[in-house]
């Protein structure tokens, strides 16, 4: 009697693909979303005076975190405030060493080209045109680049939980070469929830402070479901 042939291997699965559309909904599936966001705005609003950004920091950072980890609720609770602000000060921190040489740069030019375009000599201020001119041209691109890289190393903080993450350029060149489909789509995702939350201007003026909050969950959320798919490659 002959034996029958082994059946077929099931079809591989298909890999998982971004989910654009998540990024934005999410929040409203927590049952807890409205005292969530409602005390993010006023985390928001505290920026004004810097101190609160480091808690609105921390927390974008565990929310990335919850997406990466598969959490079904990710939106945080504000209960954990002294973690959010110690991580919220290391990636603060991160930003100003990126941003400082930038900001060096450009004053360097920007004061002497100002000087000079206010004085009564025609040379100087064409000179000090001519500066400016450059100066912009030189910026543009390098903040162009620095918007680009900047969210993939506060990523690779927010992962590791280490300050050095964030400068370690090979792992993070590389991590977004090999992801980097679902970097610009995250990264979109991002860009239109900053597009959609100035109009919260409109709910008596102080609820843009809750849509820019709602805006940066989105990027948040966006960028660690780029992470999290990063992983299943």
């Amino acid at each position: 009697m002959t034996s029958l042939p082994p059946p077929p291997p099931p079809p591989p699965r298909p890999a998982p693909t971004y989910d654009f559309a998540r990024p934005f909904a999410f929040i409203f599936e927590d049952p807890e979303w409205v005292q969530k966001v409602l005390l993010g705005g006023v985390f928001m609003l505290a920026s004004v005076v810097i101190v609160g950004i480091f808690f609105v920091y921390g927390y974008f950072a565990r929310l990335v975190r919850n997406v990466i980890e598969g959490v079904q609720y990710p939106l945080p609770s504000w209960d954990d405030l002294g973690d959010y602000f110690m991580e919220g000060l290391r990636l603060f921190a991160v930003c100003m060493v990126y941003l400082l040489p930038i900001i060096v740069l450009a004053m360097m030019f920007i004061i002497p080209a100002i000087a000079m375009e206010v004085t009564d000599n025609e040379t100087f201020q064409n000179m000090g045109e001519m500066m400016s001119s450059c100066i912009w041209c030189l910026m543009a691109p390098l903040s162009l680049a620095m918007a680009v890289w900047l969210p993939a190393a506060l990523l690779m903080a927010v992962v590791d939980r280490r300050f050095g993450a964030a400068f370690e350029f090979g792992r993070i060149w590389s991590f977004m070469k090999a992801n980097a489909g679902n970097y610009v789509l995250a990264y979109i995702a991002w860009l239109v929830a900053r597009f959609i939350a100035p109009f919260g201007f409109f709910l008596l003026c102080i609820g843009i402070v809750f849509t820019f909050f709602w805006s940066f969950c989105v990027g948040a959320y966006a960028f660690g479901q780029m992470y999290r798919l990063s992983l299943k490659r």
